[in-house]
């Protein structure tokens, strides 16, 4: 079965300035067919620290027992068997380590390679529609919010912006309805020791209800 791409690149030669960092561009996207609500997972980058080979496919979202995979699907209930999910990264390219690790770390290594990647995502935007966009992580969100059309109508940093808020954004006039997301571990902690969780669970439900 040939998966759809959406405009996910299968070679890319546009970040050879940037040094090579171990980069390799071997990680497909995910895609799972389903009804009319349309929904795209965007995670930082396809990079892990531990059996790296492990990863074949965006977020690991090929293996339906793997922990994230099981993870959205309590978040998303129902929704996550019937709707049309894709997967991808700001970050198309495996590195030889994590970025955490990398000089600059964290963002500042990043932010160039995503902003080469701003093309194939906007790509894959205007080719899936989606009804419903969540970034995965602080730095998934900081770096996809610089790829939008107006980036102040959400706020950079996840504290002001995972509120159970879906904002109507658009990428190069594509529009979508739009949340941050924390990553499952942070998500976890929050949903013992604090309401942000139960406020975007209910934000979710409304948005998914609305679709």
């Amino acid at each position: 079965m040939n998966i759809p791409r959406f405009g996910y690149p299968e070679t890319c030669n546009t970040c050879e300035t940037l040094g090579d960092s171990g980069r390799s561009l071997k990680v497909k996207p995910f895609y799972k067919p389903g009804g009319s609500f349309r929904l795209v997972i965007v995670g930082q980058d396809p990079t892990i620290r531990r059996s790296p080979e492990r990863v074949t496919h965006v977020l690991m979202l090929d293996q339906p027992q793997g922990q994230l995979s099981r993870w959205l699907r309590g978040l998303l209930g129902s929704a996550f068997d019937h709707a049309t999910i894709y997967a991808t990264n700001v970050v198309k390219c495996s590195f030889s380590r994590p970025p955490s690790e990398m000089e600059p770390s964290g963002l500042s290594f990043l932010r160039p390679y995503a902003r080469n990647c701003r093309t194939y995502l906007a790509q894959e935007v205007a080719a899936f529609q989606p009804s419903l966009l969540l970034t995965l992580g602080e730095p998934s969100h900081i770096l996809f919010r610089e790829a939008l059309d107006d980036p102040d109508i959400v706020p950079d940093r996840m504290q002001e912006a995972f509120t159970g808020t879906f904002r109507q954004v658009s990428i190069e006039g594509v529009r979508f309805n739009y949340s941050p997301c924390l990553h499952i571990q942070t998500f976890r902690v929050a949903e013992t020791y604090g309401p942000l969780v139960a406020q975007f669970k209910a934000g979710l439900r409304e948005a998914l209800a609305e679709s």
